[in-house]
């Protein structure tokens, strides 16, 4: 048999985007009738695709023939559009209405072109998506242009933000609108080819950051509280056309709920198996669904947008390339063929069987179907290194603590024996998810890094530091007083005047507050939605370092608060009055790290049924004890 090799084929070497997003539809859609409703500033622009601008319809248009190429339909982009759920149509039109009026100038004045111009094509659109986190809806990903990055690194309305460490997985780079909310965000593949974008409408100092809602859905919802008032404030012409429709559908003026998570080809927005169930039971469901339950549409599910840039690589063999925006959706007609023509599958054990071969540098992780797959964890050094866009080694200081594991598998029966299958896993979103795909002769199997002779040791986890008593104590003290016997008065003592650089400009109620009675008030309004309780821990959580050279402090209250020691060559970049400079990557080792000075806590307040996002303190020593310098809000 030969249907393993062939599926190999089909699966991997056509393939360059992913999945479908606009209407429910199935292939082989009948073609509808075009509207010739003339377009004009009159019209409820973006409504309807007849009322779309130009720069709108392109990008309809191209997904749409995208679709029909890949599917054999006759869908025509009125109907897509027009059939879309209404979160999409508002996600989509806010958008890429604020990407129409953000125009960009070089240092000299000279034209950039507008936002818009950036993006080639759709890959997918998020409206509102029931269970997914704030950062993963109201958003477009989409293919940017190969001059994109380098326009934006030039424009002088947007700069270059921290790199994403906590949102935004696969998607580190980042650049906002400069003078917002509402603000662009453009968050970006490490190879320059996706981006996610969306629209901030919340402000992200302190504490507004934290009480807004800018990590829930809300902050990016055209549709939710005043950020239409807020975007036509800055781009005019949105006109809110949809608040019509929720009068239309009686809710009185309220965004109806959607609870739609799937995509064409029923393609559910998650997987089945969360990242608490464990790495083995995910790698099993990708694999009982697609053979046995006949349902490669959930095994898909499991792909995640990092694992796009491998699949391009193979697809330049094919001389039938897969257009943008089908990843997803050829992949899973792919799938669908061979496991038909399997026919009846009682389990993943009668097709697969686990790899006999792998690197020495790997170690066999805990695996209830060791009969269907071989399962390693990896070294911290060989993941980024099998990675498809390779971690650049002058980011090696601020590295991500990932946790990597692979999985291989070959096909029983037939020529599918000479082939194996490697499957590079990693959490995203709450799941565990594939990050990349190796297909290998087996006599080469196993997963080995790209450069072998370039293999260091692995990583270690950050290594607990004992840190100061003193320090321990003032910062155990401050979250104490601050939040359990809620006392902001003694609590803002803890704030250095060096820390007042964190502050924004006073609004026309605040310019007769002295700094220490602004920081009192903003230390006040946190407090408004955490339930009191007797324990720290019942109403905040710590954040766990992302980077290898925070080092642990250990304290009794871990759960409540983190505290970590920061190195004192990165001390810098935490204070406010560096916030502005561009990011800088010194390719700092460990063994260099001297630390002492400084700690940095990270938590999040319980807000009932969410969380806030992460409040990181810079602590340093003064005369009267261990003193706040700095404060920033993690956002997504």
């Amino acid at each position: 048999m030969k249907r393993m090799a062939q599926l190999f084929l089909l699966i991997l070497f056509p393939l360059v985007a992913t999945e479908l997003v606009f209407a429910q539809t199935q292939p082989n859609e009948k073609k509808a009738a075009s509207s010739q409703e003339p377009k004009g500033e009159t019209l409820e622009l973006g409504k309807s695709y007849a009322t779309l601008r130009p720069e709108q319809a392109r990008l309809i248009d191209g997904f749409i023939r995208s679709y029909n190429a890949t599917t054999g339909s006759d869908l025509v982009p009125q109907q897509a559009y027009d059939n879309a759920r209404l979160s999409i149509r508002t996600t989509f039109d806010a958008v890429t209405h604020a990407l129409l009026n953000a125009k960009m100038t070089d240092s000299q004045g000279k034209s950039l072109g507008r936002a818009i111009d950036l993006v080639a094509a759709v890959d997918q659109v998020m409206g509102e998506e029931s269970g997914a986190r704030g950062d993963q809806q109201f958003r477009l990903y989409v293919y940017l242009k190969p001059n994109a990055v380098d326009i934006l690194s030039r424009s002088q309305e947007f700069f270059r933000d921290k790199d994403n460490a906590t949102y935004h997985k696969g998607f580190p780079i980042s650049y906002r609108l400069k003078k917002g909310p509402p603000s662009i965000q453009f968050s970006i593949s490490r190879d320059h080819k996706l981006s996610d974008v969306d629209v901030d409408y919340r402000a992200s100092g302190f504490p507004k950051g934290l009480l807004n809602g800018h990590l829930t859905a809300a902050n990016s919802d055209v549709r939710a509280g005043n950020n239409l008032a807020l975007h036509d404030g800055r781009w005019s012409g949105l006109n809110g056309w949809w608040r019509d429709v929720f009068g239309q559908l009686g809710s009185g003026g309220s965004a109806p709920k959607e609870t739609a998570t799937e995509r064409l080809g029923n393609i559910p927005m998650n997987p089945g198996v969360k990242e608490d169930q464990g790495v083995d039971k995910s790698a099993h469901d990708f694999l009982q669904s697609w053979v046995v339950g006949k349902q490669p549409n959930k095994s898909v599910a499991y792909l995640s947008r990092r694992s796009y840039p491998c699949l391009e690589v193979l697809a330049q063999k094919s001389t039938q390339p897969v257009p943008q925006g089908m990843i997803r959706l050829h992949t899973m007609l792919a799938m669908q063929k061979f496991s038909d023509s399997l026919g009846a599958v009682k389990s993943v054990a009668d097709v697969f069987e686990p790899a006999d071969k792998w690197s020495q540098a790997s170690k066999p992780a805990k695996n209830a179907y060791s009969s269907e797959f071989r399962l390693v964890s990896l070294p911290v050094d060989m993941g980024e290194d099998e990675e498809c866009v390779a971690i650049p080694a002058g980011e090696s200081s601020k590295r991500s603590k990932e946790k990597y594991f692979a999985t291989a598998f070959r096909g029983k029966n037939g020529d599918s024996r000479n082939k194996v299958m490697s499957l590079l896993w990693a959490q995203d979103g709450g799941y565990w998810k594939i990050i990349a795909i190796r297909l290998e002769d087996s006599s080469d199997a196993g997963l080995v890094p790209n450069n072998a002779a370039l293999v260091v040791p692995a990583a270690e986890e950050p290594r607990n530091i004992a840190g100061d008593p003193a320090s321990v104590k003032d910062i155990t003290q401050f979250y104490q007083t601050w939040i359990l016997k809620r006392d902001v008065t003694q609590a803002s003592g803890f704030a250095s005047q060096r820390s007042y650089q964190c502050l924004s400009a006073p609004s026309e109620d605040q310019k007769k507050l002295t700094p220490t009675a602004r920081i009192q008030s903003a230390l006040e309004q946190p407090l408004t939605r955490i339930r009191p309780s007797a324990n720290l821990s019942d109403m905040m959580s710590g954040v766990q370092p992302v980077n290898d050279l925070l080092r642990p402090v250990q304290q009794e209250n871990f759960r409540a608060f983190a505290i970590m020691a920061v190195p004192d060559q990165m001390a810098d970049s935490f204070l406010c009055q560096n916030r502005h400079l561009p990011e800088s990557s010194p390719d700092l080792k460990a063994a260099d790290a001297k630390y002492g000075p400084y700690y940095l806590t990270a938590s999040r307040f319980n807000y009932g049924e969410e969380q806030s996002p992460a409040l990181l303190l810079l602590w340093t020593k003064e005369e009267a004890g261990w003193k706040i310098v700095s404060w920033a809000v993690e956002l997504p």
